[in-house]
């Protein structure tokens, strides 16, 4: 089965919807029942019907498959290198200036450039720092298709594009962001609600944790207010794009999602809300995936996941992988940074980095 769709363009509803098809006449789906005794959609066709119900207008799949498809960026014929970092600072501050002239001072497009929502001095750092964090995305891998003449090659232009989808994503939530400051006090409730963790594998890579059976889905649903479970997210992507381990190797998401049901899945927190924290942790940070590890994956999230793949990158679909046991997680990351606990693991990890920092 082939998408024609290029990662550049955006999809079709008509290539969503024959994709879908196609998806449903490979798959057997189950009626597993979630908690609550509903009944999981048997088809991927069901199951988009269900999510544009509870979306608010959102389209959800359109946007799940912009940002998973091609979350890296890519290299265009006429991008710029440059050979160090601080050559890519001052370059990039340089398109800045340069877009701004062409705006009117009151518009949107010029203003996002302000970084009004920014939270970079709760981290102690400052834009200078966010700027290097982008140009070190946009560093040259040795499995990028274009080549450069450049030593050590930073692509400024990629990273401009990245940077310049953050400052719109932040400037357009920037509300909710500045309600109050953004410190790890004013989030701590959410932290503690969603028990996500973060630590280094063995291979250096930040690891972020996310372990279905330690979120308090009670505390989530009715106790911490939506806009702090989503502030929270901001905060914990801001601390991975500011960690050097994520910048200089690479995050890996790590998630066990204990045979979740579809309805319980999609109701946690409103879709829309979900897709645009999406955009921003996969679609947005800077910060190179290097992997995705799922474990315990009901039937209905296998389906969605290969309709999302038909849609997908080479790069990304290399880069998922579900597994069937938890040991094998043990392979590939170390004992020493599993939480305890995690899944089915004991673990060795008591404190992760975020609570070392902030709340011990």
């Amino acid at each position: 089965i082939l998408i024609t769709a290029t990662m550049t363009s955006e999809v079709s509803n008509k290539e969503i919807d024959e994709a879908v098809e196609a998806v449903d006449k490979m798959s057997v789906g189950t009626a597993a029942s979630t908690d609550d005794g509903k009944k999981d959609p048997k088809t991927v066709k069901d199951m988009l019907s269900a999510m544009n119900k509870h979306s608010d207008g959102t389209n959800v799949m359109k946007e799940s498959i912009k940002t998973f498809s091609n979350p890296f960026g890519s290299d265009k014929k006429d991008d710029i290198f440059v050979a160090t970092k601080a050559e890519g600072i001052a370059m990039m501050k340089e398109m800045m200036a340069a877009d701004r002239e062409k705006r009117k001072e009151d518009s949107k497009k010029y203003k996002r450039w302000d970084f009004r929502a920014s939270p970079h001095e709760q981290f102690g750092m400052t834009l200078d720092d966010t700027y290097a964090a982008f140009i070190q995305w946009a560093i040259k891998e040795d499995d990028d298709n274009e080549s450069s003449d450049v030593e050590v090659a930073f692509n400024v232009s990629k990273a401009y594009r990245r940077i310049e989808s953050y400052a719109d994503w932040m400037d357009e939530n920037a509300e909710e962001i500045l309600a109050t400051p953004l410190t790890p006090d004013s989030i701590k409730d959410a932290w503690a609600a969603w028990g996500m963790k973060s630590s280094y594998d063995k291979h250096g890579h930040f690891v972020w944790w996310l372990d279905f059976k330690q979120l308090d889905r009670d505390a989530i649903k009715n106790k911490v207010p939506l806009t702090d479970s989503f502030r929270y997210m901001v905060w914990y992507a801001h601390f991975v794009m500011y960690n050097e381990n994520a910048q200089n190797n690479g995050m890996v998401f790590i998630e066990a999602v204990a045979h979740v049901g579809f309805i319980e899945s999609m109701t946690l927190v409103p879709m829309k809300l979900g897709v645009k924290l999406d955009r921003l942790t996969i679609g947005i940070l800077p910060i190179k995936m290097k992997a995705l590890y799922i474990l315990e994956t009901p039937t209905w999230m296998s389906m969605m996941s290969k309709l999302m793949s038909l849609f997908m990158s080479k790069k990304m679909k290399e880069r998922m992988h579900v597994l069937d046991e938890f040991t094998e997680i043990e392979e590939v990351a170390g004992k020493e940074c599993i939480p305890t606990p995690f899944g089915k693991l004991e673990g060795t990890m008591a404190v992760d980095l975020v609570e070392a920092k902030y709340y011990s």
